[in-house]
């Protein structure tokens, strides 16, 4: 039997993997929306949070012709419906967001705190999978300049 936590460590980093065979470019963008995602929480709520990340998924839809959902912030925008259990893909965000708006108080409040949980997970696997830090820099090209994380 697994924890929750292993569960949700499993799932980031089969996500995250699923990364990697993706361009550089797809690859940073990917990076900069896990590592903003429990800032964003936490500054403006999940609700307006999961809008946003919606929002530059679609619009990035348009200036690209592409799915919405194939652009860095609609794939890991599926990857946390799917950890709500709310994603289906026949559905459009704005369906799902709209379910999530009219949860009463106390799924709103879990829904937030899983989140937050798992984001964790997808952020410590975009810099040990994808070597992409909080900066969109790579960790790698870091290492290779003899720098560390305290910038010495």
């Amino acid at each position: 039997m697994q924890t929750r936590q292993q569960k949700d460590a499993l799932q980031a980093l089969g996500d995250v993997q699923s990364i990697l065979g993706k361009g550089e470019e797809f690859q940073k963008s990917y990076a900069t929306a896990v590592h903003r995602f429990p800032f964003l929480i936490r500054q403006n709520g999940l609700q307006q949070t999961l809008a946003f990340y919606a929002g530059k998924a679609h619009a990035k839809k348009k200036e690209n012709e592409q799915d919405g959902r194939s652009t860095a912030e609609g794939q890991f925008l599926d990857q946390i419906l799917k950890t709500l259990s709310l994603y289906r893909a026949d559905l459009k965000y704005v369906d799902v967001l709209g379910k999530l708006a009219k949860a009463d108080l106390q799924s709103y409040m879990l829904h937030t705190r899983r989140c937050l949980e798992v984001a964790i997970w997808y952020r410590r696997f975009v810099e040990s999978v994808l070597k992409i830090d909080a900066t969109g820099t790579s960790t790698e090209q870091t290492t290779d300049r003899g720098e560390n994380h305290d910038g010495a």
